[in-house]
This record gives C-alpha cells, sequence and structure tokens, in this order.
C-alpha cells in the first residue's frame, strides 16, 4: 500500500471538533460523578437562580451514566455527519446554537424548581442540521440522497416520538421541552444559514453586473 494513499489534505478534512465534544462531555462527567469535584456542578442550569454561563455549559454535564451514553452515541453519528458536511466550525456553531436555544425554552417552560442538565438539546438540533444541511439541489448526489432517507427517517422518527410522548403529558425526568426546542432550533439555524448565503450570492451577483 503506497504512503500517498492518505493526502495531507485528506487528513485534515477528517473530523475533531465531534471527537472535542465528545471528550468534553466525559471529562465532565468523570470530574462530577467518579471524582465528585463540587465545582463541576456550577454548570448545571439551575432555573430558580441560573448563571450566564449555564445554559451551554449545561449542554456538557449529564446525571448518569446512561444518560451521558445515549447522548455520546448519538452526538458521534450526527455530529460527524454535521462535520462532514459544514465543518468543525458549523459543528460547534450548531452544538452550541441549539443547546442554549434549548436550555433558553426550558428556563421559560418549566418549573424553577427544575435543573436541566445534559446534551440531548444539542443532540436533537444535530438531527435536523444534519438532514437539512444535505438538502441541497446544487451538489446532490445518490449517496447524499441514501444520508438523507437513512439519517432522516431516524430524525424525523425521534422527534416525532418525543412530541408525542410530550403531548402525553411526558416522562418524569425526561427534558421533553429541551429536545423539541433543540430540534426547532436545528431547523431555524439551517434555515437562516440558507438565507443569508442566498442573500449575499444576491448581492454578489448585483455588483458583478454592469
Amino acid at each position: 500500500m503506497s504512503s500517498a494513499a492518505i493526502t495531507p489534505d485528506a487528513r485534515r478534512q477528517e473530523p475533531t471538533a465531534v471527537y472535542a465534544l465528545l471528550v468534553a462531555n466525559i471529562a465532565l462527567f468523570v470530574a462530577d460523578k467518579v471524582l465528585w469535584l463540587g465545582a463541576v456542578r456550577q454548570l448545571y442550569l439551575y432555573h430558580a437562580g441560573w448563571m450566564w454561563w449555564q445554559p451551554l455549559s449545561a449542554t456538557f454535564c449529564h446525571a448518569s451514566r446512561a444518560h451521558l451514553s445515549g447522548n455520546a452515541f448519538l452526538l458521534l453519528l450526527f455530529g460527524r455527519s454535521v462535520e462532514d458536511e459544514l465543518g468543525w466550525a458549523g459543528l460547534v456553531l450548531s452544538y452550541a446554537f441549539c443547546g442554549v436555544v434549548a436550555n433558553l425554552a426550558s428556563l421559560v417552560l418549566l418549573p424553577a424548581s427544575t435543573v436541566s442538565l445534559g446534551a440531548s438539546g444539542a443532540v436533537f438540533g444535530l438531527f435536523a442540521v444534519s438532514v437539512l444541511a444535505r438538502l441541497s439541489w446544487r451538489d446532490l448526489d445518490w449517496r447524499k440522497v441514501v444520508e438523507v432517507a437513512v439519517l432522516g427517517q431516524f430524525a424525523f422518527g425521534q422527534v416525532m416520538k418525543e412530541a408525542q410522548v410530550a403531548a402525553g403529558g411526558g416522562i418524569a425526568g425526561i427534558n421533553h421541552v429541551a429536545h423539541l426546542s433543540g430540534a426547532a432550533a436545528g431547523v431555524l439555524l439551517v434555515t437562516a444559514a440558507r438565507a443569508l448565503m442566498s442573500r449575499m450570492e444576491g448581492n454578489e451577483k448585483g455588483s458583478g453586473t454592469q
């Protein structure tokens, strides 16, 4: 096998941000639940008296190993998908934006006694971003059609299931508001980004016309 099979450009295109996000989630869980470092609790989102950083920092904290495991698996799957499509900056922006919007919605809609933590709001946002970012007629090929079909049916199914459970009263201990708000934030982010890009392209074409 030739050493030229993997070029420097190919190595630079390998996803890295998704692994950084995973390491941050895992490291904080170990610090919180294994080492019992009390300072980590300041990163939770306490609805009764929250601090400005908590809507973001709470997306890196988890209540149990099962909670972390489920979110980490979906973050790896959909985070890699988003990073492949939008790059590391697109993934970090999507994670932060969707997670913060999900937590702000929770602050507004849930009781003051609530304590929010977990990456699930951000992950539900990545569901939407991953699928919608691929729905472009400009560079759509059969591989992207397959990706959209596979990822889309899973993401849509998860969101619909979440909506049905929430409509039925929800499950104690699960923040359905954050899940649904995160998904909505993902749709909003992609829609806004495309509108901005279309406007910029229109301006460029207009400025090039003599």
